[in-house]
């Protein structure tokens, strides 16, 4: 199927903006019709699904565009995309860590509060 840019904004939860922006940056590569307006296909959808988990784990831009150029370059690449995801995941879980050390002590302060509260030292 395929989709103007407000079906596919509704559709991926981004906005005009951001995908014209993600296009400018080369990350998306969109048809455009004869009225040279952008169309969207299934496989941009799928494309920006894996991106946007990507971005999740704080992938910068920069590294989405080197793993995108590599998978332009086809399976030479494949060792190179998997150290770039391996170096991603990493990342994230060190990140993973530190939250979970924020909520850590935000469940030891929410306990401390809690008893003061039911002592009735409001």
């Amino acid at each position: 199927m395929t989709y103007k840019i407000h079906e596919f904004s509704k559709m991926t939860g981004l906005t005009p903006y951001t995908l014209r922006f993600y296009e400018k940056e080369g990350l998306i590569t969109v048809k455009r019709d004869q009225n040279n307006i952008r169309i969207y296909d299934d496989r941009n959808k799928e494309w920006i699904d894996f991106f946007m988990h990507l971005k999740k784990t704080g992938m910068t831009i920069e590294d989405l565009k080197q793993y995108l150029a590599w998978w332009y370059e086809g399976d030479s690449t494949n060792q190179n995309r998997l150290d770039l995801l391996k170096k991603q995941k990493e990342i994230a879980l060190r990140e993973m860590k530190h939250i979970q050390e924020g909520i850590d002590m935000l469940d030891y302060k929410i306990d401390v509060y809690q008893k003061r509260v039911d002592d009735g030292r409001s």
